[in-house]
């Protein structure tokens, strides 16, 4: 299919194998939780209005985390009862928006939002349904740039600084949800349950004092397995979860993203050229850190596929460069391949997610256009960018 794909459209393209979104559908749907809960795909993994729409038509609700990923999923078909709202630093807009909209619930990650949201509702005569994503303080152990769980990062509220008993004083808020989330690519189940726990006896501690907690929303963080790195135990995690959630009366909401659209998707490249820098062989492709900046954000080393190559060639160490006119625009240096030519064909594995929502128009680039193939079938879901696009919302 890649081969054919290249042939047909200009590199570089993202691509998603709806097969593989399909099998994480339904891996998760048949994991034996003893328990009342959903699934809501979160839509800054991967915002294209085809691949929210896979999830729709699968009954997986949206999280949301700004005013344009909610318009997104209303636009999609979501309900607004299947619609959450997350987001360290909502605007007034992102808050009013959600409030008219009558969605799931707001989950508040700042004590301020209570105001806007209650003064709001009071305004149009409504009742807003809210959570509060609680900061656990809990290590995830992963990757520092994707923890979000700590005493000290910037998502969430901890425990002692909210007041409930200030909440209850509120007239157009109802407090019916409590949220956590402590980190993405999250392979040791115990961090989660331990998140999970925590807000559980909250949760049970606050219904005795008269609260209406109905909703656990235990966020996501599923590890996707990168390079041979080890994945979540579910048989663990699942057996562990029905345990602690034995005998309790809550519906719970998990917020996957990218467990389920990453590894669906790729990022087709061509060589452009190849060039010797000191004892460096350079590879420079025609995609860059615009289409996929998290090598260089994260520090992370691709998954590469080559097409039309000799893979039983003795290898070569390659510094495989992008396009843009940064220093960091490196996918991967010193990467063993075999040996390469102008023309071919690289592609960039487990790209679903934060591959295209990521994506930027840094150096004026246009952004690359989007497939969505099954079997021998494949549609464009996302034009490529005309130059025309560039300049189209400038006023000169």
């Amino acid at each position: 299919m890649f081969k054919k794909l290249s042939q047909e459209f200009q590199t570089p393209f993202y691509c998603y194998d709806q097969a593989i979104i399909d099998n994480k559908i339904n891996f998760l749907n048949n994991l034996e939780l003893n328990f009342n809960y959903n699934f809501s795909f979160a839509i800054k993994a991967n915002p294209n209005l085809a691949i929210i729409n896979l999830f729709k038509q699968k009954d997986i609700g949206a999280v949301v985390v700004s005013s344009g990923e909610l318009y997104k999923a209303l636009r999609v078909g979501f309900k607004p009862s299947q619609i959450i709202f997350n987001g360290s630093s909502k605007n007034d807009f992102d808050l009013k928006y959600a409030v008219t909209q009558k969605i799931c619930s707001i989950n508040i990650e700042n004590i301020e939002e209570l105001k806007t949201i209650n003064d709001y509702s009071r305004e149009k005569g409504l009742i807003s349904d809210i959570g509060i994503r609680i900061n656990p303080g809990v290590n995830a152990e992963t990757l520092s740039k994707i923890s979000t769980g700590k005493s000290g990062d910037k998502f969430g509220i901890e425990i002692d600084q909210i007041d409930f008993d200030m909440i209850k004083n509120f007239n157009h808020i109802n407090l019916k949800t409590l949220s956590v989330h402590i980190g993405s690519q999250i392979t040791d189940h115990k961090k989660l349950i331990e998140s999970y726990q925590l807000i559980i006896n909250l949760a049970d501690k606050l219904n005795k004092k008269g609260f209406e907690i109905q909703y656990l929303d235990f966020g996501g963080g599923f590890a996707v397995i990168d390079n041979g790195n080890q994945g979540l135990d579910f048989n663990l995690w699942s057996s562990e979860l029905n345990s602690i959630m034995n005998h309790k009366n809550y519906k719970v909401i998990f917020e996957p993203g990218r467990f389920l659209i990453a590894d669906s998707g790729y990022l087709v490249s061509k060589v452009d050229f190849l060039k010797k820098s000191g004892n460096k062989n350079i590879a420079l492709l025609d995609s860059s850190m615009s289409e996929y900046v998290r090598c260089a954000l994260y520090g992370i080393d691709p998954i590469i596929e080559l097409i039309d190559t000799d893979q039983k060639s003795e290898k070569i160490k390659y510094d495989i460069g992008g396009g843009v006119c940064e220093s960091s625009d490196f996918f991967i240096r010193d990467a063993l391949l075999p040996p390469l030519k102008v023309g071919d064909i690289i592609i960039f594995k487990n790209v679903g997610a934060y591959g295209s929502s990521m994506s930027s128009n840094y150096n004026s680039r246009p952004r690359p256009l989007e497939v969505l193939f099954s079997k021998d079938e494949h549609r464009v879901i996302r034009s490529r960018d005309t130059l025309e696009d560039l300049c189209k919302n400038e006023i000169m």
